[in-house]
């Protein structure tokens, strides 16, 4: 028998594959041997797969003995795969020496048998069919596959029999499904057919069947039984970009080899071996152009999509939530895309919620703690500072003083009144008294104010705007009287020499919205300006806005800062109207 280059490679395959089993059913490591099992039965049936082709590009007369032989070594190393891969799914377990052995030695025996030219005497490929021609001794290899197809049936049987959980049930009723009806339909159409009539019966398309039947076995033994976790594992550590290039590498050389050339010798009618020749190399470069393009393109209109996702996630992760992804499609990407932006636009909103709700139950914890400490306030400054305040004004009435001793007395006076002024407002900001509340016009309210502030305010030239309307609001008046004299006697410290202070309001929905502004030198450190003890202020006890903002919650409003800078600064009130009263005019 004559051995050229292309036959030897296929016997150094052979023997190679025949290596790799043995030392994947003996390796010491028989972790994940049933992934390695699966792998090499793919590699086996890819082989086979390609001896098929070449048989086509060697048309339509040549002795194809060789490749012939290499067929059936393939799919007995194939079976025998599969067998070992039976004995290890789903609980993977060592395999006894003498069983091994009982597997490995007659199908060793077998594969010297076929190489030495034992089973089949000769093989041609003609225009019209593939001849064969086998040796008295062939059975024994029918008889050999059969047997392993028998053996690793009953195997299955009695595992799907003792399985506890439905999920493996399945899973085993469906391999003993593939097995059975791949290795069957092999078993006919490859062997026993041709045994009997002596060419192969529908061999153009029985590697193709060969191919649908396996891969559709891989897909769902994967996708939906979850069969090999640790190939699956495997193939998941892969960047997108690689699962798309090798998918199109291996899937579109695998169709052009399978169907385009059978097809296109059946269609063509090519004939001679120069033409199947120069069909097969065209068919081979056209289609990796066209898988390398396909994997560039499909890796354009998926993966770079998915990467700038990936990038946008990363920014939400180091806490910036105003990302926005720009992607222009109506497809799954483009949904997710949009539902990504939902996300992130849903996670700010979440932060700045919660974030409030931080700052909120930190001001509550300050409140609750100034509580306290403004009932020893009462009992150990009050009293005393109320004598000390008495006996002050009876020496400075009753001493013959000095102009100097005057002025000190003066000073002291004063700041006991600071301290007075302090507890009282220490005093009111831990204490809640209920509202009392009464109806007033809002114009006539802020008249009284600016009134009431302009003879302290002599000593710069400051412009007061009224540009209130006739509301009819409800409240407790002294107590937003003290808000509005606190706000608008910060308004005039932050006024230099003059300026102008404009009260406005407008109605929205059901709010009263009331905005106090000032064109004075704005606020320095906006976000903690209604923390209690916070200020800015030499001679400020930084409870001004704490107690303001306290008076407007309890009147079910809100009190804010809008804007700050130099030249401007905006408070905002806002009242619910529908519970302290209704709009009498325009």
């Amino acid at each position: 028998m004559h051995f050229d280059f292309t036959q030897i490679l296929f016997l150094l395959a052979s023997f190679i594959a025949a290596v790799g089993l043995i030392f994947i059913i003996y390796s010491r490591t028989p972790a994940n041997i049933t992934s390695k099992v699966f792998i090499l039965t793919l590699v086996l049936v890819i082989a086979y797969l390609v001896s098929h082709t070449i048989h086509f590009v060697l048309m339509p007369s040549h002795d194809v003995t060789v490749l012939d032989i290499s067929c059936h070594s393939l799919l007995l190393m194939i079976l025998v795969s599969l067998t070992f891969f039976s004995w290890n799914y789903p609980v993977q377990k060592e395999i006894e020496i003498t069983r091994g052995l009982l597997i490995i030695i007659p199908s060793t025996i077998l594969l010297i048998l076929l190489w030495n030219g034992s089973f089949i005497d000769e093989s041609h490929a003609h225009m019209e069919m593939f001849s064969v021609k086998f040796s008295s001794l062939y059975p024994l290899f029918l008889f050999w596959y059969l047997f392993l197809i028998v053996l690793n049936s009953i195997w299955i049987v009695r595992k799907l029999k003792a399985a506890p959980d439905p999920i493996l049930r399945k899973q085993l009723l469906f391999y003993l499904f593939g097995l059975i009806i791949t290795n069957i339909a092999t078993f006919i159409f490859g062997l026993f057919l041709p045994w009997i009539l002596g060419f192969y019966y529908l061999v153009e398309i029985s590697p193709l069947a060969f191919l649908i039947g396996f891969i559709f076995f891989t897909a769902i033994a994967i996708g939906k039984y979850n069969m090999f976790p640790y190939a699956v594992q495997k193939v998941h550590s892969f960047s997108l970009n690689k699962k798309i290039f090798f998918s199109a590498i291996v899937v579109v050389p695998i169709i052009i080899l399978l169907v385009q050339i059978p097809l296109g010798r059946i269609l063509f009618s090519i004939n001679s071996t120069q033409e199947m020749i120069r069909f097969f190399f065209i068919s081979i470069f056209i289609g990796l152009i066209v898988s390398v393009s396909m994997s560039f393109i499909i890796s354009r209109m998926i993966a770079q999509p998915i990467t700038l996702l990936k990038e946008k996630a990363l920014e939400i992760g180091k806490g910036n939530f105003e990302v926005n992804v720009q992607y222009n499609s109506s497809d799954e990407i483009g949904e997710l895309s949009q539902a990504f932006n939902d996300m992130a636009a849903s996670l700010d909103r979440s932060i700045t919620e919660r974030e409030k709700l931080e700052a909120e139950i930190i001001r509550s914890e300050k409140f609750a703690a100034l509580g306290k400490m403004s009932a020893v306030l009462a009992h150990e400054i009050k009293t005393p500072l109320t004598s000390i305040k008495m006996n002050v004004d009876i020496l400075y009435q009753t001493l013959p003083l000095q102009p100097e001793d005057k002025e000190a007395f003066q000073i002291i006076g004063k700041e006991i009144n600071r301290l007075t002024e302090l507890v009282k407002e220490v005093l009111q900001v831990s204490r809640t008294a209920p509202l009392r509340i009464s109806n007033m016009i809002l114009r006539n309210f802020v008249d009284e104010i600016f009134h009431q502030v302009e003879l302290d305010s002599k000593q710069k030239q400051i412009t007061f705007i009224n540009n209130t309307s006739d509301i009819e609001f409800a409240g407790d008046e002294d107590k937003l009287k003290q808000v509005f004299l606190n706000m608008i006697q910060n308004s005039i410290d932050a006024i230099k020499e003059e300026g102008t202070i404009t009260i406005s309001s407008s109605l929205v929905d059901s709010y009263l919205i009331i905005r106090i502004t000032d064109d004075g030198c704005g606020i320095e450190d906006p976000n903690n300006i209604f923390d209690p003890f916070f200020t800015t202020k030499v001679s400020g006890t930084g409870l001004g806005l704490s107690i303001s903002q306290k008076i407007i919650e309890q009147h079910t409003g809100t009190f804010s800062l809008i804007s700050s800078r130099p030249g401007e600064t905006i408070f905002e009130i806002k009242l619910q109207m529908n519970d302290y009263g209704k709009n009498t005019s325009n």
